[in-house]
């Protein structure tokens, strides 16, 4: 049974069309998404899936051998129409595919189960989506894996055409800087940061991909259960998706007029002890002592905060000493919400406190801890979109972030 259009399709596939990514060469860290889930799923197919107006198109696909195929066979424009995961344990028991030629003649596909990969505002693109030759369910971890990826995908995606916009404007930028000095020396300036950004790209959203590859490769000789392999996958995902999170907002202030808000009222306490626990739970040899006690609201987008405090407590983490405390404490005094985050440890040198909120700086405290150093640097962009200010002390024994902003909107 061939699926249904989508009911609003012309607006789908200008979205999809948008990311400009059909037809485009394999690219390995795609490509190593599908080797990792069909894998974790213990599949033979495994399929990054773009359902275009005609065809179904794949960027990425393992146990194929085929980058597209005919609409009208496809499993996965079923999917799209159907919120969260779509599963089909047997397709031969499924009335809409028991006549599939994909299922009744080769390959003959039995299981199919896909995460649904949504524009921002909604809209179906594609799947991420695994496929076997024989009838069986996924476990809930498995499950989890599906709808996790399907999010990291689009983070992916966007960060694509994010990328495709900048070099637009910087190549419109370094035409208009030829008309005078100072407009080359900001375009030498952007090109010394482009060169920064690949480098430390390259390298580290490389390194949590690594880990899930080796990680895949253990589960498959029997020397790591899939349980081990989930939580480890889990962690480098976590670890990517900050990673493309702090890309996306750099690119999007370096394009518009910085972080974007969407101010409300909202009493943060519940927010940011919120946020304390999945850092608690994500490091549990670490010890976090907070004093968070707010019953007045903050005009300021909570999100937003929430991303600030996050990212600070990220950072304590990496950089204060293993067996310490890491301080929260937040208040509102005299019209200011203050919020400062403290660990112990190694002081952080005056050069490179000189430097700590600039884009791409990584300070040597650790050398071995990697990062884009875009994370600090978002941090204070949000506290200038919200007319406050962070700030940075650094003494022998500890060292103390502090965000201070109005309480109401000025």
């Amino acid at each position: 049974m061939e699926a249904r259009r989508h009911t609003d399709e012309i607006r789908r596939v200008a979205a999809l069309r948008a990311y400009d990514i059909l037809d485009t060469p394999r690219e390995e860290e795609f490509d190593e998404v599908v080797r990792v889930v069909s894998a974790i799923c213990g599949t033979p197919i495994s399929v990054i899936n773009l359902i275009d107006s005609s065809r179904q198109w794949f960027k990425a696909e393992v146990g194929l051998g085929v980058r597209e195929t005919p609409l009208p066979a496809s499993i996965c424009a079923h999917a799209i129409l159907q919120p969260d995961l779509f599963i089909v344990p047997d397709t031969l028991q499924d009335a809409r595919f028991a006549d599939n030629p994909l299922v009744t003649g080769e390959p003959h596909l039995r299981f199919y189960a896909g995460a649904l990969l949504e524009s921002p505002d909604g809209l179906p693109l594609g799947t991420i989506c695994v496929l076997d030759y024989q009838p069986r369910e996924l476990d809930e971890n498995q499950k989890a894996l599906l709808r996790l990826t399907a999010r990291q995908i689009m983070k992916m995606l966007e960060l694509r055409r994010l990328n495709a916009m900048e070099r637009t404007a910087r190549e419109k930028a370094e035409t208009y800087a030829e008309a005078t000095s100072a407009r080359l020396a900001h375009a030498n300036r952007e090109s010394e940061l482009r060169e920064q950004f690949i480098a430390v790209l390259g390298h580290d959203l490389r390194n949590p991909l690594a880990s899930i590859q080796a990680g895949a490769e253990l589960v498959k000789r029997g020397r790591l259960t899939l349980d081990e392999m989930l939580h480890l996958t889990q962690g480098s995902i976590s670890r990517m998706s900050t990673l493309i999170d702090n890309i996306l907002d750099f690119a999007r202030g370096r394009l518009g007029n910085g972080i974007d808000l969407e101010r409300r009222d909202v009493v943060l306490t519940p927010l940011l002890a919120q946020v304390v626990d999945e850092l608690r739970a994500a490091s549990p040899d670490r010890s976090f002592v907070s004093h968070i006690a707010m019953d007045q609201p903050v005009s300021c987008d909570a999100g937003r905060i929430g991303q600030l405090l996050s990212n600070l407590l990220g950072n304590a983490v990496v950089y204060g000493a293993p067996g310490t405390p890491i301080a929260i404490d937040a208040s509102i005094e005299d019209g200011t919400f203050g919020l400062s985050v403290t660990n112990h440890g190694d002081p952080i040198p005056a050069e490179a406190l000189e430097k700590l909120f600039q884009p791409f700086f990584r300070g040597e405290v650790r050398a071995s801890q990697q990062g884009l150093g875009l994370g600090l640097y978002i941090c204070s962009e949000i506290a200038r979109a919200h007319g406050g200010t962070l700030t940075a002390t650094s003494t022998p024994d500890r060292t103390i972030f502090l965000f201070r902003m109005p309480a109401r909107a000025v």
